[in-house]
């Protein structure tokens, strides 16, 4: 998939096409999500971006459990692991 697409039941599918941002809507909002590749662990990475006001959302990676979210907050960065992806979904649709 060389972009995100909705796929069934409105659940997103995250593109795996390096540095090419793509805006998808997570509940009300429109997120820029960009694919950096994968970590030195070997597991795929996106970075979150706020598409109207130019600020970090967080960085999301995928795991063997399922994924990780550093999200960026007021008091500093909240760590979510082992979240599934609909989790991830409904926390930053709000």
């Amino acid at each position: 998939m060389s972009e995100m697409q909705q796929a069934s039941g409105g659940e997103v599918a995250l593109s795996t096409q390096a540095l090419v941002p793509s805006i998808q809507r997570f509940g009300e909002k429109d997120i820029e999500v960009t694919f950096l590749g994968n970590n030195a662990d070997g597991q795929p990475t996106w970075i979150l971006w706020n598409r109207n006001e130019p600020y970090l959302i967080g960085v999301l990676r995928q795991g063997k459990l399922g994924f990780t979210f550093e999200q960026r907050t007021d008091h500093g960065v909240m760590l979510h692991q082992d979240i599934s992806f609909s989790r991830l979904q409904r926390a930053i649709a709000g």
